[in-house]
This record gives structure tokens, C-alpha cells and sequence, in this order.
């Protein structure tokens, strides 16, 4: 791995979490307070999801480490909480890297089951943690939720982000 290796990544990394700290404040201050019925979707949890599909599994976990650590800091939860779901997630998702061309579905189950466990995952810690404040109910709702906002939010960002990514590495090349 030459100098120039290293610089593509280092951009590649500086860009992605750069665009995904600006999702976080779109989320945080237009998505959030908006009254959607079962919860409000994650598109920085959606949009990673994508990076990941795109770059495998080393470029999503650190990419979730460093969005979840940034998301932590701007939220009142347990410093620590988004960052070990985004960055599981991120992993996770970037183990079926290699499967991504082969379906056109994939995208959009791997972005409803990380919904769906960011969801689940989020209210979990929280409870584990102490700071349990919906109940299983609530979870399973907020989850199908999540879900749904992926399914319909992927059609419309998943070209976008493969895009966006093919061409940052294209630039780098």
C-alpha cells in the first residue's frame, strides 16, 4: 500500500463523515421534530448503511465509529451509545460488500435490518444502561417504523450515496 493509497482513504474517510455530519444536523434539527407517525426515520443510520454496502466492512466500521462518536456528542444519551450500534452496523453491513452487485434487493434489506437493529439496538442500550424510556411496545412500533422509512427512503438515497462514493474514488484515482 503506497502513499497514495493511504491519501485516497484518508480523503475518501474525511468526505464521507464530513457529509454524514451534516445529515446528523439535518436529522437533529428538520427530521427529528417533525410528528411522523411510528418515529421519525434515521437517515444517518440509512446512509451508512449504504457507505458500508459500498466500501465493505473496515471503511462502514469506521466510518459508524466516527459518525456515532460525533452523534453521541451532539445528543443528551450515554456518550458511547450511537457509536457502538453505528459502528456495528457499519461492520456488519460491510460483510455483504462482495454480495452487493449481485441483487438489486440487497440494499434495501440491508437498510431496513440495520433500521430495524439500530432501533432496537438504540432502545436496548438505553435500557441496559438505565435510561429506559419506551417500552417493548413502543420498541416493536418504532421498529416496523424504521423499517418502512427505509424501504421508502432507499430508492431514493441508495443511487445517490453509490453514486457520490464512485465518484470521490474516481476524483482520488
Amino acid at each position: 500500500m503506497g502513499a497514495r493509497d493511504v491519501e485516497v482513504r484518508g480523503r475518501a474517510v474525511a468526505v464521507t463523515v464530513a457529509a454524514l455530519v451534516l445529515l446528523i444536523i439535518v436529522q437533529l434539527s428538520v427530521i427529528a421534530p417533525l410528528d411522523l407517525p411510528l418515529g421519525s426515520p434515521d437517515v444517518v443510520l440509512i446512509v451508512l448503511t449504504f457507505v458500508a454496502l459500498a466500501r465493505g466492512p473496515l471503511f462502514g466500521a469506521i466510518i459508524g465509529f466516527v459518525v456515532g462518536l460525533i452523534a453521541d456528542l451532539l445528543s443528551t444519551h450515554v456518550l458511547g451509545q450511537t457509536t457502538m450500534i453505528f459502528c456495528l452496523i457499519g461492520y456488519g453491513v460491510g460483510l455483504t460488500h462482495d454480495e452487493a452487485g449481485r441483487t438489486v434487493y440487497l440494499p434495501m434489506i440491508a437498510a431496513a435490518a440495520a433500521s430495524a437493529l439500530g432501533t432496537a439496538g438504540q432502545a436496548a442500550l438505553a435500557g441496559i444502561l438505565g435510561n429506559a424510556s419506551l417500552t417493548g411496545g413502543q420498541v416493536f412500533l418504532r421498529s416496523v417504523g424504521a423499517v418502512l422509512y427505509a424501504l421508502v427512503l432507499t430508492p431514493l438515497l441508495f443511487p445517490l450515496v453509490t453514486a457520490g462514493m464512485r465518484r470521490l474514488y474516481r476524483d482520488d484515482s
